[in-house]
């Protein structure tokens, strides 16, 4: 994996994260300053899983936050990927479904937004092909769920919701689809494809996700508690940045990945690839 050397890296200007913390980045930044903890029992009357407990994002219900209109067949990693985007266009304040006013400037139909996941929505893949083969004939299934079934459909859409006409992409890379989407949008910005460029990641806790988790997890890693949530942020030339009055976050110089074979050898890893950034992007 090559990164092309940035000479002035872009700038994280602003965030939001949807969460087992809250709905909002204030929640989010108290809950880690707390330290809380947000696993929570599962009602096996809700959940048919094979965990004692998830972390839920608190009253995330998809009707009450964006409304009724366009949301009868909406999936829930839409719905927190919708959400958190919305947050973050309309600068964390209190806002009705479908208001625009006072949304974030700069931030217009030409931005560009990649997402991170693993497989999209898991339950929405295996219950649409369960109904295809369980339903009173094959096809009779409900086609306006079958969106949902693509992997790209939140990112999707999330640019219908909001308006966003720029490049769109979908970034499947497991636990690291964060990071990975992170420097897709360094490229983007690099070629000349989108000035601004919202990039984030998102994933749902469901019955699909949760059995497939524990057919795949290794028996070191059987304790560890799923959970779900949508994490956005807006990245832009400093130049941008201050245009619009916004500071810079955080400079984004260069996002470098490595891989150890062996747990033993992540230390190691981990040493090498802070180096090489370091290195390429000229920092001491």
């Amino acid at each position: 994996m090559v990164n092309a050397p940035a000479t002035v890296g872009p700038v994280i200007s602003a965030w939001t994260a949807v969460s087992p913390l809250g709905l909002r980045a204030a929640d989010f930044s108290s809950g880690l300053g707390s330290g809380r903890g947000t696993g929570k029992p599962l009602d096996p009357e809700e959940w048919s899983v094979p965990f004692r407990e998830a972390c839920l994002v608190p009253d995330f219900h998809i009707r009450e936050i964006l409304g009724r209109k366009n949301t009868r067949s909406m999936d829930r990693v839409t719905g927190l990927a919708v959400t958190a985007i919305r947050h973050l266009l309309s600068g964390e304040r209190e806002e009705k479904a479908g208001d625009e006013a006072g949304r974030l400037p700069g931030v217009g139909e030409h931005t560009g937004l990649a997402l991170g996941t693993s497989t999209g929505s898991a339950q929405s893949i295996m219950d649409f092909t369960r109904d295809s083969l369980v339903s009173a004939k094959p096809f009779f299934v409900d086609p306006a769920r079958f969106p949902n079934t693509v992997m790209n459909c939140a990112a999707g859409q999330s640019a219908i919701w909001h308006g966003l006409k720029g490049p769109n992409a979908t970034i499947a890379g497991g636990r690291a689809a964060g990071l990975l989407t992170l420097r897709y949008a360094l490229r983007l910005q690099r070629a000349g494809r989108a000035r601004t460029v919202l990039c984030g990641a998102v994933e749902e806790f469901t019955s699909a996700r949760a059995w497939l988790e524990w057919h795949t997890r290794a028996d070191d890693d059987a304790t560890a508690v799923l959970g779900e949530g949508a994490a956005v942020w807006l990245l832009e030339t400093a130049d941008e940045a201050r245009e619009h009055g916004r500071g810079g976050l955080a400079e984004v110089a260069g996002v470098e990945f490595g891989f150890a074979a062996d747990p033993a050898a992540a230390r190691t890893a981990l040493a090498d690839a802070v180096t090489r950034l370091l290195d390429r992007a000229g920092t001491a």
